[in-house]
């Protein structure tokens, strides 16, 4: 095994990301057709990449096995928005195409996490300076620090002074007790059902210089 190295993102990265994020979150279950699994993949990239100003990948063996995606408020967006939404449009309207029903009911569920979510944010009378917007340790990387340094590396990013602090969103269906480990501080947490009797619980984390242990 080579020496794990980091460094920003780029487009060549695209592929590599959705294999990533199809390895951890397995959507393939989900889609009925190759196409299917191709717009999902591409809309849960480029919905990512729409509003964030820091990505660095890991990168072992020449391959990436691990990606950050976040945003600072007060620095200038990554890419190009309009770039983005393009293929955003581009892979939704295929999707409607390519759909199955559990694809849609899948949707339908990602809709309600999202908008659980956001009301979670809305109910912090503070004000965060930034967010982790995606986290993803491959499975051939898990356990070699991979994660812990790429969150470290945006905290060196994101945080300036006592005054910042950014927020990361995460599920039980996540290893949401890494972001504890981190030093993070649990702000809130929210069970919702999904399909028939299945739950998960949302959780609100902040990070804030000189409250942390870590």
């Amino acid at each position: 095994m080579g020496k794990i190295t980091y460094r920003e993102i780029c487009q060549e990265d695209y592929n590599s990301i959705k294999k990533l994020i199809d390895e951890v979150w397995d959507l393939n279950q989900f889609c009925g057709t190759a196409q299917g699994l191709e717009d999902s993949l591409n809309i849960y990239l480029q919905s990512s990449l729409l509003d964030i100003s820091y990505g660095k990948a890991a990168i072992l063996d020449g391959k990436v096995v691990g990606i950050l995606l976040g945003k600072d408020d007060s620095q200038k967006i990554l890419f190009n928005r309009f770039s983005v939404l393009w293929q955003l449009v581009k892979s939704s309207v295929s999707l409607l195409f390519h759909s199955t029903r559990q694809m849609r009911q899948q949707l339908k569920n990602a809709l309600k996490i999202s908008k659980t979510e956001q009301e979670m944010i809305g109910a912090q009378k503070k004000i965060f300076t930034g967010h982790i917007e995606l986290l993803i340790v491959g499975k051939e990387a898990q356990g070699l620090g991979v994660g812990k340094a790429l969150v470290d590396g945006f905290i060196s990013y994101a945080v300036h002074g006592n005054e910042n602090a950014f927020y990361v969103q995460t599920d039980t269906l996540c290893n949401y007790g890494f972001y504890e480990h981190q030093g993070f501080e649990r702000l809130d947490s929210t069970k919702i059902a999904l399909n028939g009797d299945d739950q998960i619980t949302l959780f609100l984390y902040q990070y804030k210089q000189g409250e942390n242990l870590q």
